[in-house]
């Protein structure tokens, strides 16, 4: 008989655990919500780390080309070598002008894809069928009336 008493106590223990899991009605629009804003970011930073690296391709590019025509003329020139310089430091300026701004817009991503998502579950939550317009208003009648017409609840502003 005591062998009885554990298999019980952890076929029940085996029950409670399943229904942790078992997916509840309630939760799948915010884990939906949450997955779509998770699929957004993955794909703003596959697109950020693309254009990252073609940037550092081009700084790498353009900084060859300059060391090439500093080395070009055969004999040394300190102003063509520093006009060279200075433009490619401004286009190395501009690269990391726009790896910031890109930066800033994924940063920003998470957030606007959150509020979207939210506003959306919001619309479709807010949009009461008439059988729960009927129970509101019932119950909101019932509310003043036995409370002396005021609510126990703050007004929202």
């Amino acid at each position: 008989m005591a062998k009885d008493k554990p298999q019980t106590d952890v076929t029940d223990l085996a029950r409670q655990t399943q229904a942790l899991f078992n997916q509840n009605g309630a939760i799948t629009p915010q884990v939906d919500q949450v997955m779509k804003v998770q699929q957004g970011m993955l794909e703003q930073a596959e697109t950020f780390t693309r254009h990252w690296v073609e940037r550092r391709q081009k700084a790498l590019d353009t900084g060859v080309e300059a060391l090439n025509k500093i080395g070009s003329s055969g004999k040394p020139d300190p102003v063509a070598a520093m006009q060279i310089i200075s433009k490619w430091q401004h286009g190395s300026l501009e690269r990391l002008t726009e790896d910031f701004q890109d930066w800033m817009a994924l940063c920003m991503q998470p957030m606007q894809l959150a509020a979207t998502q939210q506003s959306e579950t919001t619309q479709d939550d807010a949009a009461p069928s008439d059988s729960d317009q009927g129970k509101a208003s019932n119950t909101s009648k019932g509310r003043s009336a036995g409370s002396g017409g005021k609510s126990g609840h703050a007004t929202p502003v």
